[in-house]
């Protein structure tokens, strides 16, 4: 059975850079030219998301980019939380970059803000190399920052062929007090990076049946522009369900592309070749 999209989590694209080149994200390979969402797109998009009518656990302002670099969080944070629809925004960081009143600034929203941090390890030389970037200490400092102002802060580490179970323990050991902590597992977003695969994920070709992480029918992924596409692993947002600057949210989740990457997804509909799932590794297969 073709499941349909009731989603749960809405990732939006409010700017489109990253002061990063972390060496397991596309971006450190594929630069992306600034852009920050206009205000008033970004209210017709949470307009069109509360018209949804169900609950969803959280937003967040994130596709490869670093939200703390939008000229316009603060408004945008304040914007937001006139709606009910969802839980918590999340803020996916490197928090190499905390203004120094912005604490103060998004105090009003600390209740329902989250601040996730990529860190995968606490040595300054090695954080240089996977990062692209000598921020390590900054990191460190925003983090205590956001501790005492009393944010609610995860950090996520990494769990790739670029890091080691010492750094993700050595993770835990410094800021374990400060923050909850995660293991992630960083996947090559449709190989586009080379990461090695977890064995738990890893499956043996044949018609596609499901994503492991089911984000095609629990999230939606919504571009700088208003576009809509099917994953957060599309860092090129090539698989576009539609245009919220042209169509309603309701009509998009239930258009012809939408229902085509469904089944070729969960029905084992024939796809292309280098269709993005079958360059997945939370990408599942019939064994039959």
């Amino acid at each position: 059975m073709i499941p349909a999209i009731l989603p749960r989590k809405a990732s939006i694209e409010t700017c489109t850079t990253c002061n990063h080149a972390c060496v397991y994200c596309p971006v450190s390979q594929f630069p992306v030219s600034q852009q920050v969402m206009d205000i008033r797109l970004f209210t017709h998009i949470m307009d069109e998301l509360a018209s949804l009518g169900h609950r969803m656990k959280r937003i967040s302002f994130n596709h490869y980019n670093e939200p703390l670099i939008d000229p316009h969080l603060v408004e945008r944070v304040s914007l937001a939380l006139e709606y009910a629809f969802f839980q918590k925004i999340f803020l996916n960081s490197n928090l190499s970059i905390l203004r120094e009143n912005l604490p103060e600034q998004l105090m009003f929203a600390r209740d329902r803000l989250e601040f996730n941090v990529n860190l995968p390890t606490t040595d300054p030389d090695r954080y240089r190399h996977l990062h692209g970037r000598d921020h390590y200490q900054r990191v460190a400092r925003n983090i205590e920052r956001l501790h005492e102002a009393g944010f609610t802060l995860r950090i996520n580490v990494q769990s790739n062929r670029f890091t080691t179970a010492e750094e993700r323990e050595g993770v835990i050991e410094r800021f374990g007090g400060l923050a909850g902590i995660d293991t992630v597992y960083s996947g090559s977003r449709g190989g586009l990076v080379n990461v090695r695969m977890s064995e738990n994920i890893e499956k043996e070709p044949g018609p596609l049946v499901g994503c492991a992480q089911n984000r095609p029918v629990d999230y939606i992924h919504i571009g700088i522009e208003g576009e809509i596409f099917l994953c957060c692993q599309d860092f090129f947002k090539k698989y576009r369900l539609g245009d919220l600057t042209q169509q309603h949210l309701v009509d998009i989740l239930n258009s012809e592309p939408a229902k085509t990457y469904l089944e070729y997804i969960y029905s084992g509909r024939e796809s292309a070749p280098d269709f993005i799932c079958k360059r997945c590794e939370f990408a599942l297969y019939s064994t039959h």
